[in-house]
């Protein structure tokens, strides 16, 4: 899955390889697994909620929302600071997160 995040960026935004193509994108990705509360369903509709967050900044350019640009760009890390912020306590990580698996 991470190869075709990789592959997403590089080909459908970028067209080529370029450095930091993913701006912060992988604090994003933990605070959907976080805010997600760790399960599949819930990962995918906090997904969905950050892809909607980040298209508002090209629905305000092609609306005309005379809003600085910046605002818009910094619109999906205020979102996912305040998601940690306000339900970040609430999700339980799996008991073995971080620990090296060892064959039995």
């Amino acid at each position: 899955m991470a190869g075709l995040a990789g592959a997403s960026l590089s080909i459908g935004t970028a067209g080529t390889f370029i450095e930091n193509m993913t701006a912060g994108r992988g604090f994003i990705a933990l605070a959907i697994v976080t805010s997600g509360r760790w399960s599949a369903l819930g990962c995918l509709i906090a997904a969905l909620v950050f892809g909607g967050v980040e298209q508002l900044q090209f629905i305000g350019q092609a609306q005309g929302w005379r809003l600085p640009y910046q605002l818009f760009l910094a619109l999906p890390y205020v979102v996912t600071l305040v998601l940690l912020v306000l339900g970040g306590k609430t999700g339980q990580a799996p008991a073995f997160l971080g620990r090296p698996y060892r064959r039995a």
